[in-house]
């Protein structure tokens, strides 16, 4: 593993109070310790993962190759390149940032533990071992075998041996398990969180739901590897109980440093697919991608009014003449449509929120949005799949009610408005379709589902059954990639590998030999084969599967 000796820049973003402050110029190396506080260190960690998750630019985060590898994003016919995405033939060159960038962030996280755990600061160090989970888990889906129990040793081992990614898997829900207890255990006197965390301000319970719901996430995963199912169903029943008194998430997990207009303090992805600050065009990437025939045609077949929020509206050309619609491209397109005026086919872009359409721009919706680490509505799809299977309590009646949520939440995600709180189906008393609601996105919400009596992609007793263990998993899921259409790409993409669901068009290009002529994950980065190639696993290919990967 490549030791990493650098000054932490990855997040300048101002604000008034002292705790946020601290993270604008922190010098941290992490081959060895360092004297800097906890509460100094948090805010940058924390800002560090939101750009590594959504929004660096170059090949340095999750979203941007996932979306390209679920089949959200196409390239447009604006610029050549991405052959990559087109034809998911991979290197060790592509996308080799996440692993060094993330393994950086995960250095800054142990620091703040062991910082914390014998300094004082107690809560701190809860808040960074649920965010390692995090970011293990994050690498562990796309690499499969990891560094882990030697790793972030710095100069003290820099070609740290790999962990079997099964077993990395139960050691995160052991640590997310050891972070709650560590929260209860915290004692009274411990130094306080505060605006350092740029997540939930300081509110320990709202960390206890977030290491709860990445349990879920984690036992999901796992939940059809035929030599887990034992443990995952005792698991799953630990969680339960456990959650009866700190129970899950109930609004978008985000972080928000006081993202503002200014110049280093913009929310990433605004940053690389919108405006830099000051300008009145947008960045040259903003026309380098575009929605696939797809996705558009998921919410347009299915009167979807989430489309409107998303993407603008193209022209293409309908008996010699340019007729105003949602145009798109097919995976590997050799010619896809451009972003120029004067084309007779004009393809759709991100919508953006601005001064001219406040109302709209659901993944570019202001310099100053939060960065979303998980959505509200991934839970409450996750939860409706673990009952709908059994695998938690409630049987298809609870899992109705949680999947009718997972879309509200979705809804209410999508519309939300510039640096507006995030969403929470709490702060909308309707939380049921048949609930009378005055809020204009409910009542959407609320059409939505009337519009699609009888649809099996939209109707849940509607949805056909895929056999009595799955329950109602393919119509779960088909909403659950709806919702998290960029916001969340890397969840739509383990859930695609984990469940084969749902069946999105691939590029024609695909060089890949398996049936569904997709790649199984990332290969290791030339960095790491140059450094450490003594320790990785022999034989791996981007066909390899992640462990959970069982279905086809």
């Amino acid at each position: 593993m490549k030791v990493h000796l650098r000054v932490l820049l990855a997040a300048t973003l101002a604000s008034a109070t002292t705790g946020c402050e601290s993270f604008l110029d922190i010098n941290d190396n992490p081959n060895q310790q360092t004297s800097v506080t906890p509460d100094a260190q948090l805010a940058t960690a924390l800002v560090t993962t939101a750009a590594n998750y959504n929004g660096n630019l170059g090949e340095n985060n999750y979203n941007s190759y996932s979306s390209f590898a679920v089949g959200y994003w196409g390239k447009s016919g604006t610029v050549s390149g991405f052959s990559s995405e087109q034809t998911y033939n991979y290197t060790t060159n592509y996308y080799s940032g996440l692993f060094n960038t993330t393994y950086d962030n995960l250095n800054d996280y142990n620091l703040i533990q062991q910082n914390g755990s014998a300094n004082g600061y107690p809560n701190h160090a809860a808040i960074a071992r649920i965010m390692k989970v995090y970011n293990y888990l994050l690498l562990v889906d796309q690499y499969g075998d990891v560094p882990y129990t030697n790793a972030l040793q710095g100069i003290g081992n820099t070609t740290p041996t790999y962990d079997k990614a099964e077993d990395i898997y139960k050691d995160l829900v052991v640590q997310l398990k050891g972070a709650v207890a560590d929260i209860n255990a915290a004692a009274a006197t411990g130094r306080k969180v505060s605006s350092e965390d740029v997540v939930f301000g300081g509110v320990m319970s709202r960390w206890k739901q977030f290491a709860n719901s990445l349990r879920l996430r984690i036992l999901l995963r796992e939940s059809q590897v035929p030599s887990l199912k034992d443990y995952v169903k005792s698991e799953m029943a630990t969680l339960q109980t456990q959650s009866a008194a700190d129970g899950f998430i109930t609004t978008d997990v985000v972080v928000q440093p006081n993202y503002s207009t200014n110049a280093g303090q913009q929310n990433p992805f605004f940053t690389r697919y919108g405006y830099a600050p000051g300008a009145i065009n947008p960045t040259s990437e903003y026309s380098f991608v575009m929605p696939t025939n797809y996705i558009i045609r998921q919410y347009e077949s299915n009167k979807d009014p989430r489309i409107t929020q998303l993407y603008t509206v193209g022209k293409r050309t309908v008996d010699g003449k340019a007729v105003p619609q949602y145009v798109g491209t097919d995976l590997g397109e050799t010619s896809p449509p451009r972003f120029v005026a004067t084309d007779a086919t004009v393809g759709s872009r991100f919508l953006v929120s601005n001064a001219n359409n406040p109302a709209g721009g659901t993944f570019l919706r202001g310099a100053n949005a939060p960065t979303v680490l998980m959505l509200l509505a991934e839970h409450k799809f996750s939860k409706a799949e673990a009952e709908t299977r059994g695998l938690f309590t409630g049987g298809e009646a609870a899992a109705k009610v949680d999947y009718l949520d997972g879309i509200k939440a979705s809804f209410l995600q999508t519309y939300r408005l510039g640096n507006a709180a995030p969403t929470t189906l709490e702060a909308n008393p309707a939380s049921t379709p048949q609930v009378p609601s005055t809020n204009p996105v409910v009542l959407a919400y609320e059409k939505y589902i009337a519009d699609n009596v009888g649809n099996p992609l939209v109707d849940y007793d509607a949805a056909i059954s895929a056999g009595a263990e799955l329950g109602k998993q393919s119509v779960i899921i088909y909403q659950k990639y709806l919702a998290e259409n960029t916001v969340a790409s890397t969840e739509a993409w383990d859930d695609y590998r984990r469940t084969a669901l749902p069946k999105f068009t691939v590029s024609s290009r695909s060089a890949s030999p398996r049936p569904d002529k997709l790649p199984t994950r990332l290969l290791y980065p030339q960095t790491e084969v140059s450094t450490n190639q003594g320790n990785i696993p022999t034989g791996t290919t981007q066909f390899t599967k992640i462990f959970w990967d069982v279905v086809d």
